[in-house]
C-alpha cells in the first residue's frame, strides 16, 4: 500500500469524525485511526527499504558513471597527446582547414552577391510592372470621369 494514500485514508477519517459544537474539536472512531496508523506502521518501512535500494542502485549507476567519464578522459588525453606529437600532419590540417574556411567564405560572398543582383533584378520587373499597371489603373479611371460626363451630355439632349 502507498503512504500517500494511507495518509489521504487518515485525513478521510479525521473528516467523517463528529464535530463538537462551539469547539474546534472533532472525535474521532479510534479504532479506524488504529487500523490506518498499523498499516501505517507496515507500509512505512518498506518504502523506506524501497527509498534505499533505490538510492544504492543510484550511487552504484553514478559510480559507473564516473568510471565511464574517467576512461573516456583518459583515452582522450592520450589521443590528443599523440595528435599534438604528430606535428607535421596538425600543421597540414589547419593549413587545410584555413584554405576551406577561405574558400568557404568565397563562395559565400558569390553567393551573396547573386541573391543581391537576383533581387535587385526582380524590384526592378516588380517596379516596371507596378508602374505599367498604375499607368492601366490611371487609364481606366480618366475613361470613367469621360463617361460620366458624355453620359449627362446624352441625356440631357
Amino acid at each position: 500500500m502507498d503512504i500517500l494514500m494511507l495518509v489521504d485514508r487518515l485525513e478521510a477519517v479525521v473528516n467523517s469524525g463528529w464535530r463538537m459544537p462551539m469547539t474546534s474539536r472533532v472525535q474521532i472512531d479510534e479504532r479506524d485511526v488504529l487500523d490506518v496508523l498499523d498499516l501505517m506502521r507496515t507500509t512505512v518501512p518498506e518504502e523506506i527499504k524501497q527509498a534505499r535500494r533505490i538510492n544504492q542502485e543510484r550511487e552504484k549507476i553514478l559510480a559507473q558513471a564516473q568510471t565511464e567519464a574517467n576512461r573516456l578522459v583518459s583515452q582522450a588525453q592520450e589521443r590528443v597527446e599523440r595528435l599534438v606529437s604528430e606535428d607535421s600532419v596538425l600543421q597540414v590540417a589547419e593549413q587545410r582547414a584555413h584554405d576551406i574556411v577561405a574558400r568557404a567564405q568565397e563562395d559565400a560572398a558569390d553567393v551573396r552577391r547573386g541573391a543581391d543582383e537576383y533581387a535587385l533584378d526582380m524590384l526592378d520587373r516588380l517596379d516596371t510592372e507596378l508602374h505599367r499597371v498604375q499607368g492601366s489603373v490611371r487609364n481606366a479611371i480618366d475613361a470613367l470621369h469621360v463617361q460620366p460626363a458624355e453620359s449627362a451630355e446624352l441625356e440631357s439632349e
